[in-house]
């Protein structure tokens, strides 16, 4: 039994050899070359002085190497810090920082945000894909063909930490979740059951790198299976349709911003649902109307699922029989379906005591991928973790046949695009603009997006702003997914008699353009 992911990719590398294992940008390597890659990264990480266990951060684009670079990381037995690849230098260097990394690998396509953060000349090793190669870096390609591809020994053990996938914060500054080698090679068997991936399956990836749920999600379990995963981001409607067609796809991601644009890939090829087995849907909520259009399009291949970083593998999952007519489910096409048998739900209330069914409460977890904590931040470990179940956060109800519901977030989490935002970390941008006086971030429903991210902002007395300039400065000190889509000029923000701010009576105001002026 592989506990590993040092494991599991040296078992994969062996029994799917010459096998191709991932495509990209007209590049493609076997399962035996990938591995090969990988051990080669690990021995060049130990001639660089960085030991079994040393945190290593990987800041990776769509491009052949990155798959290497988590392979050769896992096998090193080098916890890896995932670092979103449209992170601005300011939080690149927060997330160094906070994680402890020692080394970090990146591609060439970030490597000026790189050059700007104030950590990576201070790493132990920096490596850079692709030919540019930052002042202080070292080329990955060098350094990798000066280093052996023999099999290392794999130090690893099932409770030591496999990847450092950052959350965003209510602070305003992400956490970073610990997840064990025991839960991500748990979540990577899980998801062949619960996805129904074939053997040796062929993956549309529209997505990329920068979240690490694709990862451990999508990639892995793929690699697992002796499956191909095709990156094809950016995608228009008929290249991806063209692509599946071609490909025999039998497994594609549809976000919630990309559904209208499968629905008419797979309109434009037809033939594609001879092979296609699975679509998964992720990224925030879809609207029920959509769902419904797309199950009548694609019928049981729908698979709708609910986690969070904190849980790794999915919780919740819907399964053939429920778009079939056969669901018990209250709503289906509003439901995330219910419990894997590796996981259980319950609902509470504000005391966290139980609530009867039909009663919208906090959603708790018990599962067997569970996190292990919050990167150097116990007391936050402690706020959301209590006897074996993680406190989501996240608002719901359950109905009378088991199926799950999420109605809202009590954390305020915005979803957009498959992207999470916080309210706080764009309203601490906002407020270091010389020009507002106050302001507060919320989600808004978009068709396109899921959630838009919408700010309403109070404008200081004499002084004048023009939303331009907010998305500028805001855009220039986050990543680009988290800057406002809709902005609203208010004169006060409505508060509580605890000064906090209203947001509901935000969403209500601004949902209705009928709403009274604040």
């Amino acid at each position: 039994m592989s506990d590993t992911m040092g494991e599991i990719f040296e078992k994969a590398g062996r029994r799917f050899g010459f096998r191709v294992a991932v495509e990209s940008q007209g590049e493609s390597r076997t399962f035996a070359e990938v591995v090969a890659a990988g051990r080669r990264l690990a021995h060049a990480l130990r001639s660089r002085g960085l030991a079994p266990g040393t945190h290593v951060a990987a800041l990776l684009e769509n491009r052949i190497e990155s798959l290497e670079v988590y392979v050769g990381l896992a096998i090193g037995g080098y916890p890896v810090v995932h670092v979103n690849d449209r992170l601005t230098a300011e939080e690149i260097d927060y997330v160094l920082t906070d994680s402890g990394a020692q080394g970090l690998v990146h591609t060439d396509g970030v490597a000026a945000t790189v050059a700007r953060t104030r950590s990576a000349a201070g790493l132990t090793a920096w490596l850079a894909i692709g030919s540019a190669v930052p002042d202080g870096a070292e080329s990955y390609a060098e350094a990798l063909r000066g280093s052996s591809s023999e099999a290392l020994p794999l130090t690893a053990t099932p409770a030591d930490i496999a990847i450092i996938g950052y959350t965003s914060g209510t602070t305003g500054f992400p956490k970073g979740a610990l997840a064990s080698h025991r839960a991500v090679a748990g979540c990577v068997k899980l998801v062949p059951y619960a996805y129904r991936l074939p053997l040796h399956g062929h993956c549309a990836f529209p997505g990329g790198w920068s979240f690490v749920s694709g990862i451990w999600g999508v990639i892995f379990p793929h690699f697992y299976t002796g499956g191909t995963v095709s990156f094809i981001p950016g995608a228009t409607p008929e290249q991806w349709g063209a692509h599946m067609a071609e490909r025999g796809s039998t497994f594609t991601l549809g976000l919630t911003p990309l559904i209208p644009g499968l629905m008419e890939a797979l309109r434009l090829y037809p033939e594609v649902l001879d092979t296609l087995q699975t679509v998964l849907h992720s990224g925030g909520p879809l609207p029920p109307e959509l769902a419904g259009k797309l199950v009548d399009l694609i019928g049981d291949r729908l698979v709708e699922t609910w986690g969070m970083t904190e849980v790794v593998g999915p919780i919740t999952i819907t399964n053939r029989a429920d778009w079939t007519g056969r669901s018990q489910a209250k709503d289906i096409f509003a439901s995330v379906g219910r419990p894997l048998p590796t996981a259980a739900v319950r609902v509470v209330d504000s005391d966290r005591e139980p609530v009867p069914v039909g009663e919208v409460g906090e959603l708790v977890i018990e599962c067997d991928t569970m996190f292990s904590g919050y990167q150097g931040q116990p007391e936050k470990t402690a706020e959301v973790f209590s006897d074996g179940e993680y406190y989501t956060g996240d608002l719901g109800y359950q109905d009378e046949a088991g199926y799950f519901y999420v109605t809202g977030r009590s954390k305020e989490l915005i979803i957009t695009g498959g992207a999470n935002v916080y309210p706080a970390e764009v309203e601490r941008v906002l407020l270091t603009m010389d020009s507002v006086a106050d302001a507060a971030a919320f989600g808004l429903p978009d068709d396109r997006w899921g959630e838009a991210v919408s700010v309403a902002v109070v404008v200081k007395p004499g002084e004048t702003l023009t939303e331009e300039q907010i998305v500028e400065y805001v855009q220039e000190r986050l990543a680009s997914y988290k800057k406002p889509r809709r902005i609203f000029f208010v004169a006060a923000l409505p508060r509580n008699s605890s000064m906090k701010v209203m947001k509901h009576v935000l969403r209500e105001t601004f949902l209705n353009p009928e709403g009274s002026a604040l």
